[in-house]
Formats: structure tokens, sequence, C-alpha cells
């Protein structure tokens, strides 16, 4: 999948579309803090956030920037498993980054 259909999908994604693997429950629960969204909250970003930044990672992979707060964004990485007939990811990790990194 290339990143302008993954762009276009994304919008139209649903909370029950959302998976998350037990590698990303880990960490989420390791890395959780004060700014780092709980699951719902992580979902609804998804579904209505702007993200600052979107890449390519590999063929159904991408990693998805939010901003937190003035000092951070969070990082997700998601992977496609389905867009027929909706588009459906995999959470696969999730992690806060200074924003100093992205704004270089």
């Amino acid at each position: 999948m290339n990143l302008s259909t993954f762009l276009q999908l994304l919008p139209k994604l649903k909370p029950e579309n959302i998976k998350s693997s037990k590698h990303f429950a880990i960490r989420h629960e390791e890395r959780k803090d004060k700014t780092i969204p709980d699951i719902e909250g992580i979902h609804q970003m998804l579904i209505s956030g702007e993200p600052v930044s979107v890449s390519k990672q590999d063929n159904e992979k991408f990693e998805i920037m939010f901003n937190l707060n003035e000092n951070h964004d969070l990082v997700m990485v998601v992977a496609v498993k389905s867009t027929n007939p909706e588009i459906i990811i995999n959470l696969i990790t999730c992690y806060k980054k200074e924003i100093n990194r992205r704004m270089k």
C-alpha cells in the first residue's frame, strides 16, 4: 500500500477496526505516563486526530506521529491488515519522542 492510499483510508477508520498486538499492549503499559493517552485516547487520536507526520516503513507498515504537547510527540507504528471492505489496522508499538527531533 502506498502512503497516499493510507492517508485517504485513515479518516475512515472505525474504533472496532483497531487491533492491538501483544507487543503494543506491553510497551504501552511500560511507557504510559501523564502525557501518553490510554488505549481509548490512542484510538481517538487515530480516528479524529491530525498527524504531524506519517511515513511508510514497510509495504503495509506506517509510522504516524501526533503532537502530545509543546515538548513531545506520540509515535505509533501500525500495520494495515485489510482494506476490504474497511480499513483494519494493528497497533504495533507507541512511544514518546521529543518534539525537537521533528522540528530541526
